[in-house]
């Protein structure tokens, strides 16, 4: 059995790894984008944009960040 969170902690780590100073990301389920994640390298954090509520919220942690994209890709 595949873990999804470890699916997205690696697309989340791809980002901190990429070039480039902000870096953003689509999460999608069943061909509807969800989620938007923006990592900005400077200030080290993450920006989680919820499209169906208009939400954003702000981490410094990955392990929350794909915590609450694992709970945006499941609601």
């Amino acid at each position: 059995m595949k873990s999804e969170l470890e699916g997205i902690i690696k697309r989340l780590i791809a980002m901190q790894d990429g070039s480039g100073d902000i870096k953003s990301r689509h999460f999608e389920k069943d061909g509807k984008d969800l989620a938007k994640v923006t990592y900005d390298e400077d200030n080290k954090i993450f920006q989680v944009d919820e499209i169906v509520s208009g939400e954003s919220y702000k981490f410094d942690n990955i392990d929350l960040v794909a915590i609450e994209i694992y709970d945006i890709l499941g609601a």
